[in-house]
């Protein structure tokens, strides 16, 4: 007999079907049968609804027996079915207690191992199909080389936030939930590897996208993203609606909207730029918070120099040169900041 309760509870815990039970229940047993009598054949027959298991050898009907463990001559194997012949197959109920202790355990060995390698089979087509989604998960452990371990919910399965998919300087305490982008889901010899990304655009994209209804909707529409993660970042936005404004929709009352999505990723600061299908204008926009006096395109329409104020430098510059780097991401024109000359 075996416990239907433990199974019932393996099909639902580890989302393995009956079918692929039964499939396993016969390949520990046939393990168990060749511990026991080595070479010899058998066949399994498995009830679940019963919780029963029979175990029979299979032998071949032959006038000569040369390997009992194979073959039975024919008056032997009278005993077990009435019509039989030569060159006939037959089923001989072996008892279970007849199986060696060594073979018990192995059964048990074959069972675990194969409801582990289904278990992460399910893992890693889940995640697969979730590459470029964002999970909540709360954080588990450090492990192997900065590796941060996180609890993925509601599956209980463990991904990883590699080192270069973190934010620098934040510091992510045990049992911290937070939230983390599906980046890759790799099969290796231990199992699937999920790997997790806070560090990303695309997980700045998923955070806007959960705080504003308007881009879930389709009205405000994400142009392009530029991150330092931890620092600072700059997402360009427009709208399909006149009657919407697409960097109020992202910032929100009294910047609601935009100061929980900064609060998720470490309080990085978050510029929303209206975008222009203008260079000049959607350049200009992009060196916000700084106020810029022109932009002048380059002739090879790859670049801009752009020019402030003294008193707005600084600003356009950003700390070691941030602003002007996000900008230059953020719209694909590499920007030249023109310095001020004396009495600008």
């Amino acid at each position: 007999m075996i416990d239907i309760d433990i199974l019932k509870n393996i099909e639902k815990e580890e989302g393995v079907s009956k079918d692929y039970l039964i499939e396993v229940i016969n390949a520990a047993f046939k393990a168990a049968y060749r511990k026991t009598f080595e070479e010899a054949n058998s066949v399994v027959k498995v009830n679940l609804a019963k919780g029963e298991v029979k175990l029979y050898a299979e032998k071949m009907v032959v006038e000569h027996v040369n390997n009992p463990l194979l073959e039975i001559g024919p008056e032997e194997a009278l005993k077990f079915e009435s019509d039989v012949k030569i060159g006939d197959n037959i089923l001989i109920e072996i008892p279970l207690k007849t199986l060696s202790a060594s073979a018990i355990t192995s059964a048990k060995q074959v069972f675990q191992q194969k409801i582990m390698e289904k278990k992460r089979d399910i893992t890693y087509n889940i995640f697969s199909k979730r590459i470029g989604a964002t999970v909540t998960g709360r954080v588990t452990r450090m492990k192997g080389k900065g590796n941060i371990g996180v609890n993925i919910e509601p599956y209980n399965i463990e991904g990883f936030i590699v080192p270069e998919e973190q934010i620098p300087n934040e510091r992510l305490f045990r049992d911290r939930l937070i939230k983390a982008y599906i980046k890759e889901t790799v099969m290796t010899d231990g199992g699937p590897l999920i790997i997790l990304s806070r560090a990303c655009t695309e997980f700045l994209a998923k955070l806007l996208e959960m705080e504003v209804p308007e881009i879930t909707q389709k009205i405000v529409e994400i142009k392009s993203i530029a991150r330092e993660p931890g620092i600072r970042s700059k997402v360009a936005v427009a709208s399909k609606d006149i009657n919407v404004d697409p960097v109020g929709a992202c910032i929100g009352q009294r910047g609601v909207r935009i100061n929980n999505v900064s609060k998720e990723i470490n309080y990085e600061r978050i510029d929303i730029i209206r975008y222009n299908a203008n260079p000049e204008m959607y350049i200009e926009n992009a060196m916000s918070p700084a106020k810029v006096e022109r932009v002048e395109m380059l002739s090879d329409g790859k670049g801009a120099n752009v020019y402030a104020k003294k008193e707005e430098y600084s600003t356009a510059m950003g700390a070691n040169g941030v602003n002007v780097s996000l900008a230059t991401k953020l719209t694909g024109f590499f920007i030249h900041l023109v310095e001020p000359k004396e009495g600008d």
